[in-house]
């Protein structure tokens, strides 16, 4: 992380086990996500009343570059399991994993025969830049240069236009190479 994460208790004291695997999540996360830039994590453990068992809940906030920031609350509910503050940490963990491969642009490693196309729509060009943004299917805008186009002219795309391209990352984020045209 760009950022060193900042983790927080409230109404529970940190144990050096509790700190641990905190610490051990945030670098599978690291792992799954290299881009993140910061992880915000709250502990908060049952609230002054003397509840039996004492439910802990566990709040995770990451950002990343170009994309929405993820926010997981963890809730304490009536599973017993989530008397164990470990369990509660693991089961928000993993739910911010979940969170990031479903967010993340799909930019596995070049030359491994990965071809995974995104759909979209070319949305606005620059016209003086050469390039343009595609909106993708689940609403992120992706920065192309017109010599990311394939098999079309950029001269003769619309606005509109129904493109497939392949997510790079790029000097300020995630752009769109490799477009064509939607059937060519």
């Amino acid at each position: 992380m760009k950022i060193e994460p900042e983790i927080s208790y409230r109404n529970i004291e940190p144990s050096q086990q509790l700190q641990e695997r905190i610490n051990k999540e945030i670098r599978q996360l690291e792992k799954i996500d290299p881009e993140l830039i910061s992880c915000t994590v709250l502990v908060d453990g049952p609230s002054g009343h003397k509840h039996a068992g004492g439910l802990a809940s566990v709040r995770i906030h990451l950002t990343a570059p170009g994309r929405k920031d993820i926010a997981v609350t963890h809730v304490a509910d009536d599973n017993h399991a989530h008397e164990d503050v470990l369990v509660s940490v693991r089961d928000a963990f993993k739910a911010a994993q979940r969170q990031i491969k479903k967010l993340k642009p799909d930019h596995r490693a070049e030359g491994a025969g990965d071809d995974t196309r995104v759909a979209g729509k070319i949305a606005r060009f620059l016209a003086e830049e050469g390039a343009g943004f595609i909106v993708a299917e689940d609403g992120q805008d992706y920065y192309f240069q017109a010599r990311s186009v394939t098999d079309a002219q950029f001269k003769a795309l619309k606005v509109g236009d129904d493109v497939t391209f392949r997510v790079e990352p790029g000097d300020k984020g995630p752009q769109a190479v490799a477009v064509h045209l939607r059937g060519d």
